[in-house]
């Protein structure tokens, strides 16, 4: 089994720096076949983090906060299988993916195996661009499965639930395992699903 930790666990401990990180708050939702966990709601100080790693690029904060999730979902890691949301064009496994950075940490304290279980077939749209309607829209054929099964899919944040569903149909997990989660009332959307 390929280990992602190894490479990143190397280069954080050259740039790492002091980070407030908050305690987290795991919670639990169950979104149809499925149940969502997420450490954090996305607001305030974790919003700041996540903007710090995913858009300035700061893979050291990501390996952190991937071990932070590890440690906290150690019980629900350990010994799964676990997969994230991929990008389009990306390069697996160093570049292309803001989540490699956190795969890596939470791989390390999760105990837990990283496979590919889906590629992303084709450009979109950012979903934070767009309304809960055209999310489903915009995701619609993006992606297809590898082959690889994963009981759990990781994604940074969650909003809409729009990915997780799209993933879902592609090929089925247990779990859907965010950082953070922007706090509405999904539970109409999956009854449908």
């Amino acid at each position: 089994m390929f280990s992602l930790f190894s490479w990143y666990a190397d280069y954080v401990d050259e740039v790492s720096k002091p980070w407030v990180i908050p305690n987290p708050d795991p919670r639990e939702v169950t979104f149809g076949k499925y149940t969502v966990h997420y450490a954090y709601s996305y607001y305030g100080q974790v919003k700041s983090l996540v903007k710090q790693w995913k858009f300035q690029g700061d893979h050291a904060l990501g390996f952190r906060l991937g071990e932070l999730m590890g440690i906290t979902y150690n019980r629900l890691l350990q010994g799964k299988v676990v997969s994230y949301v991929p990008r389009y064009g990306e390069s697996y496994p160093y570049f292309g993916n803001h989540l490699f950075s956190f795969l890596a940490g939470l791989q390390k304290t999760g105990n837990c195996a990283v496979v590919p279980a889906y590629v992303k077939t084709r450009a979109t749209m950012p979903q934070k661009t767009l309304s809960r309607s055209a999310r489903m829209v915009n995701l619609h054929d993006a992606f297809v499965p590898t082959g690889a099964t994963a009981d759990i899919v990781l994604d940074d944040v969650m909003t809409t639930g729009a990915t997780s569903r799209v993933l879902y149909k592609c090929s089925p997990f247990k779990v859907w395992l965010v950082l953070a989660r922007v706090e509405l009332d999904l539970s109409s959307d999956f009854r449908k699903a």
